[in-house]
């Protein structure tokens, strides 16, 4: 992450930090006049729960903001009234005699809080303030078009061959005759992975010391051993290929790792908080890494929330005011749309029977306050992640990871109406691969398999990540440009239709191409979407008609009608 951005972050969180501890004094002097009150004998249960609720406010949260001395020693108050207060609770009619209150509420318990409220305005600048300060950690990295491979080897003519090859399937390889010499941080920016060969690994490469902030590094090797992979798993290798390549199966292999990669940095976090500071200092830390955050500060408009921002994970308080988390969480489960959705509570409960019996109720997993904004980072990015695989499993096609035949055409027909409405030009196409029966038949399923995997890899990079790619079924595939003129789509089409007829594909010690067929339609020349996605069926096997391997037009357009 550049330096300013994160100068930037710094600034607004310490901005936080002083409010919130303007903030802690106002609710430290509320807690000193009613515990003065209490102590001299004017006694009501909702003096006690007013205490009590302050300083379990002041002990969750004064870590957070950099305060973790008085958050220790509010929580040490939090322990003594709790009890009291939950009873009181309970029985708010105040069956709780005076006795025990005046035993726990006395001289000493007023010393202490005295000794708090002397804490922040004497040692709170001296406090450690690193928790509202970030470091450069793993920040988003923008994937190309074409993600660039980095190719560790020695100018000759296998390495050019390997980066012709992967320059086919849609990557930019840069063929690079040692590592040592680049910047890290370069890498980790610029590259999205790295493959070399195991002598390589002899010399020294800084770059893996970067951890997750390093792109994939994928090894190619002679000896295929179990000590081999082991040191090479020992080293960070994320994976290893033996001599002679196969390279269709390199290339999906990267594009899993590429793919994975990039998931991590995506997520949709809905943040469920009364308070004010803490909702926007968890926003903050977690937009830094590349998180996209909806803040909910009333419960009361969550479902509306929940339905406009659908998130992939909400973090949600235990108790905001007169509503509970768990009860929450329990209202989100009666809808069936929300029974898989990721609900994390923040609390400082620390009770572990407690929290079982919070997640009992809905919920999912349990963040004990304080927490550190680092391991907040990556808790939530972790559980974003497997939750969109687990949504990708629902929604993606196996075999190729592009949308599945219903939610592909649902994509199509908003981006119709949004056409529609814009006044702009889209295109859908309708691509089947060319005899591709005899593929399976002579080759195998398994190679049949790898060249579905191919053209959707290809598809992926050669497109723009807001075009809409489905596998319709089978060899057949469906495409919409977003905002893309006919002229346009035809050329880019007919790229996809060259590469694929170039790329040599493996089944055993045989190789074999293929080449697939397209047909286009402009949405805008349909009144429906069914009627556009109809016409460029219709065009596709006018294609298989005339020749294949190459582009048609459907006859309601006006561009001509083959390429």
């Amino acid at each position: 992450m550049p330096k300013t951005k994160i100068s930037d972050v710094n600034q607004k969180l310490e901005i936080l930090r002083q409010r919130f501890r303007t903030k802690a004094a106002v609710e430290l002097a509320h807690v000193q006049a009613r515990a003065s009150g209490i102590a001299a004998g004017s006694f009501m249960a909702a003096d006690v729960l007013s205490v009590y609720q302050s300083l379990h406010r002041l002990a969750g949260s004064a870590g957070t903001f950099g305060f973790p001395e008085l958050g220790k020693l509010a929580r040490q108050l939090e322990i003594a009234l709790k009890p009291l207060a939950e009873a009181l609770a309970t029985d708010p009619d105040g069956t709780v005699r005076a006795e025990p209150i005046a035993r726990v509420v006395n001289a000493e318990f007023l010393r202490e809080v005295d000794r708090l409220v002397q804490w922040l305005s004497e040692e709170g600048d001296r406090d450690d303030a690193s928790a509202v300060t970030t470091e450069p950690g793993r920040a988003p990295v923008a994937r190309a078009a074409e993600p660039v491979v980095l190719v560790v080897a020695p100018s000759s003519d296998v390495s050019r061959d390997l980066c012709q090859g992967l320059s086919l399937h849609g990557f930019q390889p840069r063929l690079v005759d040692q590592l040592e010499a680049l910047d890290p941080a370069v890498l980790a920016r610029e590259v999205s992975a790295v493959v070399l060969y195991d002598w390589e690994l002899e010399a020294e490469l800084p770059f893996l010391a970067l951890g997750n902030d390093r792109p994939p590094v994928v090894c190619l090797g002679e000896e295929d051993t179990f000590l081999e992979r082991y040191v090479l798993a020992e080293k960070g290798m994320d994976g290893f290929f033996t001599l002679p390549l196969d390279l269709p199966l390199l290339v999906d292999f990267i594009e899993r790792l590429i793919s994975e990669r990039d998931e991590l940095d995506r997520g949709r976090v809905m943040i469920v908080d009364d308070d004010p500071e803490l909702l926007e200092h968890y926003s903050l830390v977690l937009e830094e890494v590349g998180l996209v955050v909806c803040r909910v500060n009333d419960p009361s408009t969550l479902l509306t929330s929940l339905s406009e921002f659908r998130p992939n994970l909400v973090l949600m308080d235990m108790q905001m005011g007169r509503y509970s988390g768990a009860t929450l969480a329990r209202m989100i489960r009666f809808d069936p749309e929300w029974l898989g959705l990721p609900i994390v509570y923040l609390s400082s409960e620390e009770n572990r029977e407690r929290q079982l019996e919070a997640l009992s109720h809905g919920g999912d997993d349990f963040l004990t306050k304080p927490v550190s904004d680092h391991y907040l980072q990556r808790a939530v990015l972790v559980r974003c992640y497997r939750a969109r695989q687990l949504e990708k499993l629902a929604t993606r096609d196996s075999l190729t990871g592009l949308l599945k035949h219903s939610l592909a055409n649902a994509e199509i027909e908003n981006e119709f109406a949004r056409s529609v409405r814009a006044g702009q030009e889209s295109v859908v196409a309708m691509l089947d691969l060319d005899h591709f029966k005899r593929v399976n038949d002579r080759y195998g399923h398994r190679a049949g398999d790898m060249v579905i995997k191919g053209l959707a890899n290809l598809l992926r990079h050669r497109l723009r990540k807001s075009d809409i790619l489905g596998r319709y079924g089978g060899e057949e595939f469906i495409v919409a440009l977003v905002d893309c003129a006919l002229d346009d789509a035809r050329a880019v089409m007919a790229s996809v239709c060259e590469r694929l007829s170039r790329i040599v594909f493996n089944a055993g010690d045989q190789e074999f191409s293929v080449t697939v067929s397209i047909g286009l339609a402009r949405m805008n020349d349909y009144p429906t979407v069914e009627a556009a996605i109809e016409a460029a069926d219709k065009a596709l096997y006018e294609r298989k008609h005339s020749g294949r391997n190459g582009v048609s037009l459907a006859p309601d357009s006006n561009l001509g009608r083959t390429g």
